[in-house]
């Protein structure tokens, strides 16, 4: 069957015209190609010993911690599980305004299942924790707090809440509000909700579908027997448009293999592709109902394709 072809013009035609060895443009010369070591060694921290990146060199003077993203809560793993104490280990994650100084979290047991009250005073188990910076850069700077609780002797809800923080403009779940999570009894497994594909392939009408409403599902029942785990299979975010019409676009049009394994991977290209990411991630995590989800249900991740890129249409 006969098919049409459409010249590609502007980005795409450059970065074509480059990979077939007809184009000098400066942007894509071989200085401004990072090198493939460049991508593969291990990253070092900064001169501060906090985190990776290269900020601002700013120090934020808000009173506040402003959230871009998250709260995002983690299950990591449980010790001393063969005693008679066992600690259950977790941590949240939340993105913030670049120059943010030491953000801090703070946890408390609220209450046991079957009691009637909150617990109060000296009983009550309450810790404050530092924030461990990962990650910054100009868009923004990642901190995890690690978290370690006892298990009790019968199902407890948890209660944590960043200190001092603010909501900002691109999230539109509000962070100073405290979240709750679910630990289970010393002597009882723990109730697990598992998902994949949590997103739309490129060409999808997601307001048709609601955007990601099947969570809403998952939060009914979360409120009726609370989940202490959700285990993501992969493809938790879809980042197809990336090749589509993002910074990718170019070199997804390069159908011959040979040439799209030499399209220059150069400083500029690594930063669009940096802010796409960033942005999309961003945006999806802090998706309502999803959003929601993440942070009162302690989860563990898989990745696969999709949270990077589609291979599947690819010619690899």
């Amino acid at each position: 069957m006969p098919h049409s072809h459409q010249t590609p013009v502007g980005a795409a035609a450059s970065g074509i015209d480059h990979a077939l060895g007809g184009h000098e443009n400066p942007a894509f010369t071989e200085d401004r190609t990072v090198a493939q070591e460049e991508t593969t060694r291990p990253l070092r921290n900064g001169e501060n010993g906090h985190g990776i990146g290269q900020g601002p060199q700013v120090v934020s003077i808000s009173k506040g911690v402003e959230v871009l993203c998250g709260p995002l809560l983690n299950y990591r793993r449980m010790s001393k599980e063969h005693t008679d104490n066992p600690i259950w280990h977790g941590s949240v994650l939340i993105v913030t305004t670049p120059g943010t100084i030491d953000p801090e979290l703070r946890v408390r047991i609220k209450r046991t299942s079957g009691d009637g009250e909150v617990y109060t005073g000296v009983a009550s188990y309450t810790k404050s924790i530092r924030g461990e910076k990962l990650y910054e850069d100009p868009k923004g700077a990642f901190w995890r707090f690690m978290i370690e609780v006892p298990f009790q002797s019968r199902e407890s809800i948890w209660e944590y809440g960043i200190v001092n923080a603010i909501q900002s403009d691109r999230n539109p779940n509000d962070p100073s509000q405290p979240r709750t999570f679910y630990v289970p009894a010393k002597t009882q497994s723990m109730r697990i909700m598992f998902h994949s594909c949590n997103g739309f392939s490129a060409g999808t009408d997601e307001e048709a579908w609601s955007g990601p409403a099947l969570w809403n599902d998952v939060l009914r029942i979360h409120d009726e027997k609370p989940f202490h785990v959700m285990i993501g299979g992969g493809d938790q975010i879809y980042n197809d448009g990336v090749r589509i019409d993002g910074p990718l676009k170019a070199w997804t049009d390069i159908g011959n293999p040979k040439r799209r394994r030499d399209f220059p991977f150069n400083e500029e290209l690594r930063s669009q592709c940096d802010k796409y990411y960033f942005d999309n991630y961003v945006r999806w995590y802090n998706t309502k109902p999803f959003s929601v989800a993440n942070g009162q249900i302690p989860q563990l991740n898989i990745w696969d394709d999709h949270d990077i890129i589609d291979v599947s249409p690819l010619p690899f």
